[in-house]
């Protein structure tokens, strides 16, 4: 499951690369009376490309390709980006580029890829000493161990980005790591120490008003709960979940709720709901081509066809 993989500023990129306005105005105009001078402002110039705006904007594509779940687009543009801010060694651009193909090859399940782009933009990081930018890089790089069954080396690193994630002010770093922490104490079977860790991150996007942050943080409560049988309560938090990721149109936060309410059905027994959930999310793995979960989900089903 992906949470929050992707660069946690992406939707904001260009704010941290655009110009200030003020500066741009007097270079343009500089650049346009050397021009005049030079020519006597005969004809028109042609427009000079800015390589760092180029490339903010074909993260923000990438990045919507990214969310609709359209991933060789999103992984072009990504590439694109990249290859614009090595020409021009803006360090910050090419670790967010990095880690947003890593997300792309998470997603696609390719581990090996995704660990690669990781660690790339991990060491850029730490070479301009980028607290933020570790903490996110060091989340990424555990989900790729914890997606490798490797949840010893996914929790060190873990532990590593809370202390990055603890000097910054409290916000979605510092909740996304806790989640990760609640993964690892969910893995090892310690519930209680799993839903303190997630209340803890959901206090932290209420308080900031992250409707986004707190549907992830619902989704986990569910499962959690559905692990201990209080179904109830697994499903009052799953549905929370549904109702926000379909608001916001994460496609991905919508396959893990539909899975986990399938998986609470089922528990449940209730054959019926297991196959309105089932086909809802069969219908999401056939439209994304996911053809091995869309199988498996299929051949599920059919043993509960009431």
């Amino acid at each position: 499951m992906v949470t929050q993989k992707l660069n946690l500023s992406a939707m904001a990129q260009g704010n941290i690369f655009r110009l200030n306005l003020a500066n741009l105005i007097y270079w343009s105009g500089c650049l346009m009376l050397c021009c005049c001078l030079a020519s006597g402002c005969g004809s028109a110039k042609p427009k000079v490309v800015d390589l760092r705006q180029e490339a903010v904007k074909l993260n923000d594509e990438g990045y919507q390709y990214y969310r609709q779940s359209k991933w060789r687009l999103a992984h072009n543009k990504f590439a694109e980006a990249l290859k614009l801010n090595r020409l021009i060694d803006h360090r910050e651009g090419i670790a967010a580029n990095l880690n947003n193909l890593g997300a792309i090859a998470q997603e696609q399940g390719n581990l090996a890829d995704a660990e690669k782009f990781y660690r790339e933009a991990l060491t850029i990081r730490e070479i301009s000493g980028n607290g933020a930018g570790i903490c996110e890089a060091l989340n990424n790089l555990g989900t790729v161990y914890a997606g490798r069954g490797r949840w010893s080396e996914a929790e060190k690193l873990y532990q590593q980005a809370l202390a990055y994630a603890r000097s910054l002010p409290p916000g979605p770093l510092l909740a996304l790591t806790l989640t990760h922490q609640g993964d690892a104490a969910r893995h090892q079977g310690n519930y209680p120490l799993a839903l303190d860790l997630y209340q803890q991150a959901l206090a932290i996007d209420t308080q900031g008003k992250d409707r986004e942050g707190m549907a992830v943080r619902w989704g986990r409560l569910g499962r959690t709960y559905l692990d201990l049988r209080d179904y109830a309560a697994a499903g009052r938090y799953l549905q929370m979940a549904l109702e926000e990721f379909r608001r916001v149109q994460r496609t991905g936060g919508i396959i893990d709720t539909l899975d986990g309410l399938v998986a609470l059905a089922l528990a449940q027994g209730d054959r019926l709901q297991a196959q309105l959930y089932g086909q809802r999310l069969l219908e999401i793995y056939r439209a994304r081509g996911q053809i091995q979960e869309a199988e498996y989900l299929e051949s599920l089903l059919k043993k509960t066809t009431p």
